[in-house]
């Protein structure tokens, strides 16, 4: 609370224009009295009772402030007094659940990225068990004679590595940008282990492969481009029927992949990207998880790359994989 000459201080500030004018009058009214010989008559007589009462009226003025800003200052203090005597408890209640509250949830999600770090050594676990398995078994199978039961069996183990890799690369989609590694990368060094690993699709479905060596680089993460690129390149071996033709080239800053299958349905391309549709060749076929081409739109999305679909039933689908200029083709 301000003490009476921290207020008066205030007052006369706040009322300047006021007491400016009241001055005014005061000073023009004793300079009358000396220039025209006033003291002494009647009109001086009355210039001073008019002097006066302007001052008594600035002066109730200011007393008249005073008790009201008292009684503001004194009705203020009994709102907090019953605030604090009242209300306190409840509000310092209320406060200590909000912070325990914010604790909690502090704890709680703490605990979360701990088991789902938990799952995902897990499930990175699974994976690798799984995958040495399935070294083991294609060790195996290069020993038995060339029949269409040892071209069958390496075609399932295909299936089960990429199934196994793709559910392996979803887990870890949450961690990507730890697992993000950007570098100068060959295009044919990203195609070629994928060929060789469907090869037994193309000599057994008799496709025909056109793709000639780029000898093009780009700069991005070899792991997951390779994962976007396979998925494309499965799903045309898997949809063209046998003695189709896949086509693979880049042209500038775009990988495309071409093949001559079944095709997608117009209705079906606006939902090819969405996680666990499958449309209607993947029902038809019993092969698709809808997974695949989900997983690659969300590395896309990460990696700055853009992925479109050309497509007419019954003639064929083209896959661009356009990667961004600014992180695009690096010459040697």
């Amino acid at each position: 609370m301000k003490t009476k000459v921290e207020f008066s201080i205030a007052w006369f500030k706040s009322h300047a224009f006021l007491l400016g004018a009241l001055a005014f009058i005061e000073v023009f009214s004793i300079g009358f009295f000396f220039v025209f010989n006033w003291l002494s008559s009647e009109v001086g007589y009355y210039l001073f009772l008019l002097a006066f009462f302007l001052l008594v009226v600035a002066g109730a003025l200011l007393w008249h402030d005073w008790r009201k800003y008292k009684e503001v200052v004194r009705s203020l203090q009994q709102e907090v007094t019953t605030l604090d005597d009242g209300v306190s408890p409840v509000v310092s209640h209320l406060y200590e659940a909000i912070q325990q509250e914010k604790s909690d949830m502090r704890g709680l999600s703490t605990k979360m990225k701990q088991l789902r770090k938990e799952d995902v050594d897990y499930y990175t676990l699974w994976a690798h068990q799984i995958k040495t398995s399935i070294a083991a078994s294609q060790l195996l199978i290069r020993e038995l004679p060339q029949t269409t039961e040892k071209s069958l069996l390496s075609q399932e183990l295909v299936r089960i590595t990429t199934y196994t890799e793709l559910a392996l690369h979803y887990v870890r989609m949450e961690s990507f940008h730890q697992d993000l590694s950007i570098s100068t990368i060959s295009i044919d060094e990203v195609i070629r282990p994928l060929l060789k690993k469907y090869a037994t699709f193309f000599i057994s479905k008799k496709l025909h492969l056109d793709y000639n060596p780029t000898g093009e680089k780009v700069v991005t993460d070899s792991k997951w481009l390779g994962v976007i690129v396979e998925q494309v390149l499965s799903n045309a071996v898997k949809y063209t029927p046998e003695d189709g033709t896949i086509r693979i080239l880049f042209d500038g800053s775009t990988l495309t992949v071409e093949d001559t299958g079944i095709g997608i349905a117009p209705y079906d391309i606006k939902r090819i990207f969405e996680r666990g549709f499958s449309g209607y060749n993947g029902r038809v076929n019993h092969q698709s998880t809808g997974l695949g081409l989900y997983l690659s739109a969300e590395i896309a999305k990460r990696l700055g790359v853009l992925l479109s679909v050309e497509s007419t039933v019954g003639e064929g689908t083209m896959v661009h994989i356009q990667i961004p200029s600014e992180v695009m083709q690096v010459k040697d």
